[in-house]
Order: structure tokens, then sequence, then C-alpha cells
């Protein structure tokens, strides 16, 4: 785990982007340098009722309940070994992503109220230390703007490009970053906000997952239609679930880089494996197993021999301590959703700053009381996992190839 106030203390690399050919003629790099983010910038963010210069109502006046054909989507065989260079996200996301660390599988205690007062700002979830936390608080108007500009050229490439005639690996890797881009953009267009998901976008009040934001190909798209009308529609081995970032505590996390064809099986299996050992993924009651909404979201795609299939995919990254609670003889429901976002301040904007020096006294700056909060609950739990023995690289992680199948093959579990 980073040193918790050194990346609260680093700002981000953001500003739009330029699409040129790198030296070898296969090699696309997305180019935009995106600007650094602004440790001032809470103080210009929009009001979140107020909506963004997106063009979501022209997009859902010209495409009004319609049916399309997704399968245009498809991937077909592979006939070109075109990639892409996705170096300015990866830099991008190092300075504004902060893991928390796997789960000790124990709720955080509410956290103790303002003095003379019964308020309690930043964030309060049980879950607030799994996952990862975006600096959205930090996310200046300028870093904003070259975000959507990263995110307009990553479309421009898909209706260029035979996007569908690329490697397997290659064509998940670019719907990951484009569904994550979106989503941070959009989620930072709106900022502060407390409830992403809850965000009602375009002219037919929809919300954030279900909102027509962007055209690929003559089909408007949603976040959602990405993850399932693209993704879980075409390939079949459920780990391809976690590389979808959701922007709230109870969804998945994201990783510090960018997603690319050469490290997609070790994300997901990094991420499979975190959220399904954490809390929000998966825990014991007395009366069931409690498993995340996202399964059953994903349940038509994945889980059609409701709960076997979904025991089995539970069974294959469970830890030890999850194991033993999994066989048990009890029924599956689905646990109530944290939509809380997934940043440092909980959906507040900062109200006071304080001094803060880390550690070795190398660092000195002002952080909010929030922040500065959640930096010690870190610690805290930085201490706790050594305790257990949590450092000694004794954790296994199960990693499928989710890339070796030809389309046209019969489903198969490990390899969709």
């Amino acid at each position: 785990m980073k040193n918790t106030l050194r990346f609260l203390l680093v700002t981000g690399l953001l500003s739009g982007v330029s699409v040129i050919s790198d030296a070898r003629p296969d090699v696309i790099r997305i180019a935009t340098q995106l600007p650094s983010s602004d440790l001032q910038a809470q103080e210009n963010k929009m009001n979140p009722t107020q909506m963004s210069d997106r063009d979501t109502t022209q997009l859902d006046a010209a495409f009004p309940s319609k049916i399309y054909d997704y399968s245009v989507f498809a991937p077909k065989q592979q006939t070109s070994n075109t990639k892409f260079d996705y170096s300015i996200w990866d830099s991008a996301l190092q300075d504004v992503v902060l893991r928390m660390g796997p789960s000790l599988r124990t709720r955080a205690s509410r956290p103790n109220a303002i003095v003379g007062t019964r308020f309690v700002r930043g964030h309060t979830s049980p879950y607030r230390l799994e996952g990862a936390r975006l600096s959205f608080s930090y996310l200046s108007d300028k870093y904003v703007e070259s975000l959507k500009e990263y995110r307009t050229d990553l479309v421009h490439l898909a209706n260029t490009i035979d996007i569908q005639s690329m490697s397997r690996k290659e064509q998940l890797a670019f719907w990951y970053n484009l569904h994550n881009v979106l989503l941070i953009e959009t989620i930072a267009e709106h900022y502060p906000i407390k409830r992403p998901r809850q965000l009602v976008l375009g002219s037919h009040g929809e919300r954030l997952h279900d909102a027509k934001l962007i055209t690929i190909k003559g089909v408007p798209l949603s976040l959602r239609d990405i993850r399932e009308k693209i993704v879980y529609s075409n390939w079949h081995n459920p780990d391809v679930m976690y590389g979808f970032y959701l922007g709230d505590i109870g969804g998945t996390g994201l990783m510090p880089y960018a997603i690319t064809a050469k490290n997609v099986n070790y994300v997901l299996a990094q991420q499979s494996n975190e959220f399904i050992n954490s809390l929000r993924g998966y825990h014991d009651s007395s009366k069931a197993h409690m498993v995340s909404k996202i399964y059953e979201e994903a349940r038509p795609y994945f889980f059609k021999n409701w709960p076997t299939d979904l025991e089995k995919h539970l069974l294959k990254h469970a830890n030890i301590q999850v194991l033993q609670e999994l066989n048990t003889h009890k029924p599956y429901k689905i646990s109530r959703y944290d939509m809380t976002i997934a940043d440092l301040m909980g959906g507040d904007l900062p109200s006071t700053t304080y001094n803060v020096t880390s550690s070795d006294g190398s660092l000195n700056s002002k952080l909010p009381p929030e922040i500065a909060r959640l930096a010690k609950e870190l610690r805290q739990k930085r201490e706790n996992m050594r305790h257990r023995g949590m450092f000694n690289g004794t954790a296994t992680v199960t990693i499928s190839d989710i890339d070796t199948e030809d389309p046209d093959t019969p489903k198969q579990e490990d390899n969709p």
C-alpha cells in the first residue's frame, strides 16, 4: 500500500486526446496530455443539479426507445494486429486513484461526530476501507474538459477502426477503458454528488448507467450497454465483470493504471479476488449468504443456474475464511448495495483544512479533516494487516485466460 499521505498530496496528469501513430504502424497511441488536477478545484465546482455541456439531450431526442442491433460489436475472427497505447491514461490514473488494500472482513466503525455537534462529514460507510478511491474533489474544470477530449478520441477510434477484428484481449481492454473514462468524466462533471448512480441525465430523465452518453457505429450506448450488450454478451467468463469501475463504494475497485491486452488477465484476477473476499462482495448472515447486487445484474449472462453457477464462481476466488463461510448450507440473497461515491470526501466539498505532516517529516500540506481521518484509518488498517501477517506474500490469486476462445466456439467456463 502506498504511503497514504504521499498519495493524497499528489495531483493528476490528464489533458485531452489526440491520436497519433507510433513508430510501429500497428500501434495507435492515444496521446493527449491531461492537465494536473487542482487542489483548489472544489471552489469552482458546478452545482450538482446543473447539466453539463454533454449532448445527452440531443442523443436522447435522436434515439427515442429504438431497438438497436448490438451484434455489430461482436468479436470477429482476428485479422488485425493493431494495438492501442494507453500510456497517457495509465499515467493519469496513477495520480488520482488510491487502492485501499485487501478487506480485513470487519466493518469499519462509525467515525466520531465533529466536536460539539452530532454531524459527521466524510465517509461513514462500514465498507469505506475496501476497494479504491478516486480524488474527484481535486479534479479541476480543465482536467474534466480533458477527460471529455480523451473520451471523444476513444469514441472516434471505435468509429473509424474495426476494433472487432482485433484480438479479443485488445477489444476487452478498449471497452474497459472507454467505460471507465466515460464514467469518471460524467461523475466529475456533476461533482460534488453523494450517490452517482442516482444522477438523472438527458431529456428522458435516465439514471447514470442507463442514459445514452455516446454513439458508436450508429448505436447510442449507455454505460450499462457497454457492460451488458457488448462485453457480457460476448465474453463467457464471469471474471470480466471486475474490469468495470462503477464509481461507488459498493462496486468493484479501480486499478491505478490503464487496462491493456497484456495485463487484462492479471487485472481481472486481482479485482475478482479483492471483491469476492470483501464484505461488499460477499458476507455471511445468520440466515443467508449475502452477495452483491452486481451478481444479480450479471445473472442473465453468467449465473443462469442460480445459485449453483454463482457459488462455483465465488469458490474459485474465495480465501480460506470465505471458503469456510460458503461451505455452510444457506440460501443466497442480495445484500444492500452501498451507493456512496467512491471518492475521498464522501461526496462533500472540504469545509476547512488542517496542516498535516507525514510520519517521516518529508511531506507537509493542508488536508481537509475528512481526508486526514481517512488517512489515519488507513494507517491503522495497515498496522492490523501487519499484525495478521498479510504482508508475507502467502496470498494466492487465480488467473484465468479470458481470451483464448474463438467467438464462434461453444461457451467454456474459464475461456469465454
